[in-house]
């Protein structure tokens, strides 16, 4: 046997990756489908939705059980959330729109 240490993984990953961009050419890096971006803006939307509603009960909750006022506090601290919440989904939903026209502007721009 010989004393010749084998080679490390490490060679061999690197030597696969430079055989692979000789054939195939660099890798493209990969842009994200329409598809998984717009699951991840209604999720996003709907997160900013529902947490108005949720800070502002809790909110109210923990107020009503210190004061004992229950539950005006609670409703009044509701209905704050709700609103907050709408006002969150809405400026949210305008800036992804303006995302969007603006990425459709620079796509139309680049094909021609």
């Amino acid at each position: 046997m010989t004393d010749e240490p084998l080679p490390s993984l490490a060679d061999l990953d690197r030597r696969l990756r430079e055989a692979r961009e000789t054939v195939l050419g660099p890798p493209e890096p990969e842009a994200p489908s329409r598809t998984s971006n717009a699951f991840g803006s209604a999720m996003r939307l709907g997160v900013e939705f529902v947490s108005g509603f949720v800070v502002g009960g809790l909110i109210g909750w923990a107020l009503d059980r210190w004061f004992g006022t229950r539950p005006w506090l609670m409703v009044v601290f509701f209905l704050l959330g709700a609103a907050a919440g709408t006002v969150n989904l809405i400026r949210a939903a305008r800036r992804l729109q303006a995302e969007a026209e603006a990425s459709e502007e620079q796509d139309s721009s680049t094909r021609g």
